[in-house]
């Protein structure tokens, strides 16, 4: 910081990137990977169940088509057995067999329903033709046999239309098979290159949202130290406007304070008294004068001071021994330390420009101090000056000079506002302010 900044009470404060001046690229960058990693899970997942789903399908059919060629087989044996035997009880097998091929058609044609397979509906009935055309031929040789008619049955066996017929189911669920498994490795394989490429794009998703969150960890950390330093310039051209005010008010406390020194000596030599008298006047009105400035300045080391008290002493070097000349009431109130120097400050200037202008330039003049407190928790005090000389305005002239800024800026510093009338009978200053509503604010001070 240069001098020319710090004489003006600017200071130069650095502008965040652009990055850090909102969070909202970090957070839709964060949303957008976060929306991408689930994307990809759920894509996953939904493999991994329709997989699932496949292989539990393409499993019952698998069984269902076995069953289908044990029935098969198994009525075929039967079928056989009976012819060259003779022996009822090869029957038996060979209707069980019908009884089983039927229900091994029923749950394949259910499985095919349920996963609303066309192609594999097509296929079933083509099979259903064969295998009905196979245990017709074979009903016929049964059939024949139970007649007495054994030999055209055997003739007909031998002349191998069954075995061609058996032949052509075999290959037809041997293919049906063999296309139930390839679609099931195929929904295998699916969800296994899904979960082949989970773990790169998680890795992936990862350090993009590490990223991100240190990209919105920068940003937050850039935005809080402009944050800071706007803070700290603020801070300190009000500190430096402080210094100003002050140095002002120093120059022009000590000027009241001459012109104080100068009433009081020229109030004490209008009184009919030795000199020794007069002197003594003199010294006890500047002593109290001092004591006043004191108070003005607040307590030190205490959290609150009586109002009552440090007015008193402001007034008490324009006060007389009977108290007509000064009167001072009010309810008693305790005030935050802070308070009591602007407070101080513009009873000591409205007592200066009495002093000057006003009611206490004057012996026959007098001024009345008085407060109230409203329900609405603010505190009003009324100065009014009578018997003083008339005057239009603070000097007479009706400008508004640096005394009157700084009662104003001081009355600002309380949070509150000063009137000021000039009717003929005196000046009235009226000054009203919040007073703290938390116990707390005197711990401020």
């Amino acid at each position: 910081m240069d001098d020319s900044a710090t004489a003006s009470g600017t200071v130069p404060v650095r502008r965040p990137p652009w990055w850090g001046k909102s969070m909202m690229p970090v957070f839709a960058g964060l949303t957008a990977a976060l929306l991408a990693l689930a994307l990809v899970i759920g894509q996953t997942i939904v493999a991994q169940r329709d997989a699932r789903a496949l292989a539990m399908t393409e499993g019952d059919t698998l069984l269902a088509l076995n069953a289908l060629m044990s029935a098969m087989l198994n009525g075929e044996t039967g079928q056989r057995g009976y012819l060259l035997t003779q022996r009822p009880d090869y029957l038996t097998p060979y209707t069980s067999a019908k009884m089983r091929r039927d229900r091994a058609s029923q749950q394949l044609r259910a499985i095919a329903a349920r996963a609303g397979d066309t192609r594999f509906q097509a296929d079933l009935t083509r099979l259903e033709g064969m295998t009905d055309a196979k245990f017709a031929e074979m009903d016929r040789s049964v059939a024949l046999a139970r007649a007495g008619y054994r030999d055209q049955a055997l003739a007909l066996i031998q002349a191998d239309f069954g075995k061609m017929q058996m032949d052509a189911i075999r290959r037809e669920i041997s293919r049906m098979s063999l296309d139930k498994a390839q679609r099931r490795r195929t929904a295998f394989a699916s969800a296994e290159i899904f979960e082949r490429r989970l773990l790169p794009l998680i890795g992936v998703l990862s350090l993009a949202i590490l990223a991100l969150i240190y990209a919105g960890f920068r940003a937050e950390r850039s935005r809080s130290l402009a944050q800071a330093e706007a803070d700290q310039a603020a801070a300190l051209r009000e500190a430096n406007a402080r210094v100003e005010l002050l140095a002002r008010e120093l120059n022009h406390r000590v000027k009241n304070l001459f012109s104080v020194i100068l009433s009081i000596v020229s109030l004490s030599g209008r009184k009919q008294a030795s000199s020794r008298e007069v002197v003594d006047d003199i010294r006890a009105r500047i002593r109290a004068l001092s004591l006043a400035h004191s108070a003005s300045q607040g307590g030190y080391g205490t959290p609150t001071t009586e109002l009552g008290p440090v007015i008193v002493k402001t007034m008490e070097p324009y006060a007389d021994g009977d108290g007509t000349r000064v009167r001072v009431g009010g309810p008693r109130i305790e005030l935050p330390a802070r308070m009591i120097t602007p407070l101080g400050l513009i009873v000591h200037e409205l007592a200066t420009n009495a002093v000057k202008y006003g009611a206490l330039s004057v012996p026959e003049g007098a001024v009345e101090i008085a407060w109230t407190v409203a329900p609405d928790g603010h505190l009003s005090l009324t100065w009014s000056e009578r018997g003083g000389p008339a005057i239009a305005g603070e000097t007479g002239t009706g400008a508004a000079g640096f005394g009157s800024q700084m009662t104003t800026l001081a009355a600002s510093q309380l949070g509150g506002t000063i009137a000021r009338e000039w009717p003929e009978q005196g000046a009235i200053a009226r000054l009203k302010f919040p007073l703290p509503s938390d116990r707390d604010e005197f711990e401020k001070a």
